[in-house]
């Protein structure tokens, strides 16, 4: 086969990520050809998340960490590709309007009909056409048979990935993975997608796991209550503090944590049957008979933080102020309450997408879903994502102890199921690609250079990790530990990588500075 490889901005790790995957391709005996960006478009996700730089500084950063950066052979760039006269499909209006929707974190529906959002989507309308023109000039010059694309969903990248899709030629989505090892590899879908993410929680969700793959999987979670959780991209509430439950006279202690619904906004398989977060709140509240007393809402701490130009109150603003008409009580982003004390002392929380789901449901707490997520498949959610999935809908706390016991047993073993498939079975080349830090990463020997091609050809992801015990007892002996909160031996109790050589990956001798000058920087949208 003949792969093409797309990354159009010099975001860490995903260049180096493209490039470790071509040098797979090439031990394979495939050829292979790459297509980035050197300074050819108007404007793009990087220059309007950070509007204050020039564009020319924003241009000579991007192609100085660029594609260009790690291969000095085959690399194609828009500029010279790009045919403005290529017919478009009807949607690509479409095309730009999920980065903009990120770019300006717009919440509401009266968000997503204002003027600004409006203007920033045409403005990223015009590049991300540029984009696919080239991208299909790229396909038919090169005779490419497949690709491989840097996230799929924003601007330029959407553009390269509706060429593979107008060419008919099969690709694969990378993107950094949820906890840091391995790669995300989603093959027909761009880096939101639910389809094969939901087959492998399916088919995974029923059997067990084994001693070692259950620890493996508890550690995470381990991470995150010992706030050492510092390979995820963005890690929250690090200086939390537990306090009491906020509302004394509580009957019900039901806990909102709603999330970013900009990230997802536009996606078909984030789409939910409520036009709106708070209106599956209310419904929510009406049907379970919950008083304003019985609801506290945790604003995300991620509104309280500035991403580029762009701050959080928008979605800040939505929220406190339905939770101000309800009389609800209502934490701000900035407040140093931790999340995880008001998820251990609630009755139930509600969420709508987040992964607040996964400490929640390893504890055994109700998780009430009123949106779809990477868990929907994974047997421990409580379905609250339309009005017909709410009207069987029951409160947890509400039933008797053994019931409600048995409920809690179950939800905590999907949980650390879901935990361990999310982690070391949909990433793919976990014990090759070990993620140091948010941005460092080494690569180790023992990958089969067959896996990927054939990812590309079927279209079918395979699990990383595809073995399992013949019963509990593995799952039984760590759902203890959990019960126990026994964090700290979760985590030392976890066994380590597979050793194996180490594999050079690395930048073009000349621009290996570079990554030295960018450790500086913080992590984040880099």
């Amino acid at each position: 086969m003949r792969i093409g490889f797309s990354s159009i901005y010099a975001w860490r790790p995903h260049v180096e990520h493209l490039h470790y995957l071509a040098g797979l391709a090439r031990e394979a005996g495939h050829e292979v050809s790459f297509l980035t960006c050197d300074a050819d478009l108007d404007t793009c996700y990087t220059k309007e998340l950070r509007p204050e730089r020039s564009h020319a500084m924003h241009c000579a950063r991007c192609r100085i960490g660029g594609l260009r950066s790690f291969e000095s052979r085959g690399v194609h760039s828009i500029g010279r590709l790009a045919d403005d006269r290529v017919a478009l499909p009807g949607q690509a209006s479409e095309w730009s309007r999920s980065s903009a929707s990120t770019l300006g974190r717009f919440e509401s529906d009266a968000d997503f009909a204002s003027d600004s959002f409006q203007a920033l989507a045409q403005r990223l309308d015009g590049p991300t056409r540029r984009s696919h023109g080239a991208a299909l000039r790229w396909i038919e010059r090169e005779r490419l048979d497949a690709l491989c694309l840097f996230n799929g969903r924003m601007d330029a990248t959407r553009g390269v990935l509706e060429a593979a899709q107008t060419a008919g030629v099969p690709f694969v989505s990378v993107e950094r993975t949820w906890f840091g090892d391995g790669l995300q590899l989603l093959p027909g879908e761009n880096c939101l997608g639910l389809r094969s993410v939901d087959a492998m929680m399916r088919g995974w969700r029923d059997r067990p796991l084994t001693r070692t793959q259950a620890l493996k999987a508890a550690s995470h979670v381990a991470s995150r209550f010992l706030r050492r959780n510092g390979k995820e991209w963005r890690a929250y509430n690090l200086s939390a503090k537990s306090t009491d439950w906020p509302v004394a006279r509580a009957m019900r202690r039901v806990l909102l944590v709603p999330g970013s619904r900009n990230e997802v906004w536009g996606h078909p398989d984030w789409r939910t049957q409520w036009p709106e977060h708070t209106v599956a709140f209310d419904a929510l509240m009406d049907h379970l008979g919950l008083a304003p007393d019985d609801v506290v809402l945790r604003c995300h701490p991620n509104w309280g933080e500035r991403i580029g130009a762009a701050d959080g109150s928008k979605a800040e603003r939505y929220y406190s102020e339905w939770a101000a008409r309800r009389g609800i009580h209502c934490i701000a982003s900035t407040d140093p309450t931790s999340t995880l004390g008001l998820i251990e002392r609630s009755d139930a929380i509600v969420v709508c997408g987040g992964s607040a789901a996964l400490e929640a449901g390893v504890l055994g707490k109700q998780v009430i879903a009123v949106a779809p997520s990477v868990y929907q498949q994974a047997g421990f959610q409580s379905d609250a994502d339309s009005p017909e999935a709410l009207r069987q809908l029951k409160l947890h706390a509400a039933l008797d102890d053994a019931t409600r016991a048995r409920h809690a047993e179950h939800i905590a073993r999907q949980t650390l199921r879901f935990a361990h498939t999310m982690v070391y079975r949909v990433p793919q080349f976990v014990d090759q690609v070990r993620c140091i830090s948010t941005t460092h990463y080494e690569y180790r020997e023992g990958a089969d250079p067959m896996r990927f091609p054939e990812l590309l050809r079927s279209g079918v992801l395979q699990a990383d990790d595809a073995d399992h015990a013949s019963d509990t007892a593995g799952e039984d002996e760590v759902l203890a530990l959990i019960a126990a909160r026994d964090w700290n031996t979760l985590l030392e109790a976890a066994p380590g990588p597979v050793a194996a050589p180490r594999r050079t990956v690395q930048r073009r001798w000349l621009l290996r500075p570079i990554d030295r000058l960018r450790d500086a920087l913080p992590r984040g949208d880099l």
